[in-house]
C-alpha cells in the first residue's frame, strides 16, 4: 500500500526526531516490554536497533520474530490531548550481520554516534525489524492503519 504523503511526512518526522521507542516481544505467553535506541530507513519499512545477546529481548527475539515498537512524541503536558501523536508498528525482527558499511548500520551510527563501540562488540546483535504494519493515532483518537505489501 502506499502512505499518504502527509501521513508519511508526519512518520519521517516522527522518527528523525524521537530516539528512543518502546519494544514489546513475547516471552512465552507474556508481553515483555523495553526501551530500545532506535532507527528508521528512508523508505519506512526496517527499524534496526543494537541490543546484547545476553538480554530477554533478544531471546525473546530468536524464540518468536513478531514484535511491536511504540514510538510517540508525548511532552506530558495537557496540549498532548491535541498535539501527541503515537505509532505502533509491527514487523518481523531479524538478527543482521554486522557491517560499518551497510546503509542501514550507517543511518543507525548516524543517529546514534554514541553506540559505535557497543554495535562492534562481538557480545552486541544489530537487530532489522521489517516493518509489517503501522498504526498511527493522533488527539487520542485519529486512527490511521497502514499495512505494507
Amino acid at each position: 500500500m502506499k502512505i499518504d504523503p502527509l501521513i508519511e511526512d508526519k512518520l519521517k518526522m516522527l522518527f528523525s526526531s524521537q530516539k528512543f521507542a518502546v519494544l514489546a516481544t513475547q516471552q512465552k505467553k507474556d508481553p515483555y516490554t523495553s526501551l530500545i535506541a532506535f532507527s528508521c530507513s528512508k523508505d519506512m519499512r526496517q527499524i534496526v536497533f543494537a541490543t546484547p545477546k545476553a538480554t530477554r529481548k533478544y531471546a525473546n527475539i530468536l524464540a518468536h520474530s513478531n514484535v511491536s515498537i511504540f514510538i510517540d512524541n508525548r511532552s506530558n503536558k495537557a496540549v498532548d490531548l491535541r498535539r501527541a501523536m503515537g505509532v505502533t508498528v509491527l514487523g518481523s525482527a531479524r538478527q543482521m550481520r554486522k557491517n560499518k558499511n551497510s546503509k542501514l548500520m550507517k543511518l543507525h551510527l548516524d543517529k546514534h554516534p554514541q553506540l559505535e563501540s557497543f554495535l562492534s562488540s562481538p557480545s552486541c546483535a544489530f537487530i532489522c525489524i521489517d516493518i509489517q504494519s503501522f498504526y498511527i493515532v493522533e488527539r487520542f483518537q485519529n486512527v490511521t492503519e497502514i499495512h505494507l505489501e
